[in-house]
């Protein structure tokens, strides 16, 4: 039985690289020329540290829910995991996506789930495409609650900022949710559903056809041949909570900036964050986070040195704990950083139904 990782392209691997890294340098050279030192250090004096260390602590909490709904998704697949084995899996994947570069982490975590667990990597690997559809719902869900929680505000720029959150924010996560839902619906189903879904695919754009199929081929890869709608239900609620959890984070740093802003732009943060961090970029997140981060509160009628320094403890809270978690365990399951670093995002496709 095998659990290695497939085999990699070096030069495509070296070209992603490069510009990842020119990604990431650029936005950190951008966010470090725009900051007023003086007035940073003042902000960063004045945070409250208990908040700051509620919002790490919620933070680890993610990867706990996430490894119970990893273990929800693989029962129905015979799957007998612990979640105490799946947590280590996803805070060495967390670890290594922060520590390597191009992802490794995203086949990191199938590698120590399937040593950890006895079962070959390309039945661990097929669950995570699961996961990634789940994000997208627990994503919607939070923002359908933002436009559902942000306060109308009745002028001036936050104002106009809040009635356009409302409406396009509202028109789009209700389309999304409801297209996660026939998803769900679809890859529930037969070979019938597939052919039904590859012809709704047809009224969108060529390129995004394969990309889209790719995604119902590696969720109904992982649903095997179990359909257990109880499992998916757990896992959906789980999703929404993980995201919740996440929002309230950055809540918790709202509160520790003393700023004034209601838990629905909390919500908005969230999405905006998982956007910035999908973008290629050098390990450990640097300068492309940051950036958004700060320009995400100085949207929402934050001061230039309340805003970077928001951005720079935030980057500290999401990656330094569970990154710190990480490494132990990485130790523990004796992966070398030659074994991390020479990981890729590259995985088998899962074969379309028949």
């Amino acid at each position: 039985m095998t659990t290695e990782a497939p085999a990699s392209h070096p030069p495509r691997r070296a070209a992603r690289f490069a510009v990842a890294l020119v990604v990431s340098l650029s936005a950190l050279t951008w966010f470090i020329a725009g900051v007023d030192w003086a007035p940073l250090a003042e902000a960063l004096r004045q945070i409250k540290l208990g908040w700051v260390l509620a919002a790490s602590a919620i933070l680890v909490f993610e990867f706990v829910l996430r490894a119970v709904r990893w273990q929800v998704l693989l029962r129905p697949l015979g799957v007998q995991a612990k979640a105490t084995d799946l947590f280590a899996a996803q805070v060495v994947g967390a670890a290594a996506n922060t520590l390597f570069p191009l992802r490794a982490g995203e086949l990191a975590k199938p590698l120590v789930a399937a040593e950890r667990t006895g079962r070959t990597f390309v039945e661990i690997v097929a669950t995570t495409v699961m996961e990634r559809i789940f994000d997208l719902f627990g994503m919607v869900s939070v923002l359908v609650a933002m436009v559902l929680v942000l306060p109308t505000v009745a002028d001036g720029p936050e104002g106009e900022l809040v009635r356009n959150l409302k409406l396009y924010g509202g028109a789009f996560g209700a389309v999304a949710l409801v297209c996660l839902l026939v998803f769900f619906l679809l890859a529930s189903g037969d070979a019938r559903a597939r052919r039904t879904f590859a012809t709704i695919l047809k009224l969108g754009p060529p390129p995004v056809r394969p990309m889209f199929m790719g995604l119902f081929d590696g969720f109904v890869a992982g649903l095997g041949s179990a359909r257990d709608p109880a499992a998916l239900l757990r896992a959906g609620a789980l999703s929404v909570w993980m995201w919740f959890n996440g929002a309230l984070a950055i809540w918790c740093l709202f509160q520790a900036f003393a700023m004034d802003l209601p838990f629905g732009a909390a919500c908005f943060t969230a999405v905006a964050i998982a956007l910035t961090v999908a973008i290629p970029q050098a390990p450990g997140f640097l300068g492309v986070f940051h950036k958004a981060m700060e320009m995400t509160m100085v949207l929402w009628g934050q001061s230039d040195a309340a805003a970077q320094g928001f951005a720079i403890v935030f980057w500290a809270v999401s990656f330094a704990p569970v990154t710190g978690i990480g490494v132990l365990a990485m130790w523990r399951e004796g992966l070398s950083p030659n074994r991390l670093s020479g990981l890729t995002l590259k995985s088998p496709s899962p074969p379309p139904p028949s």
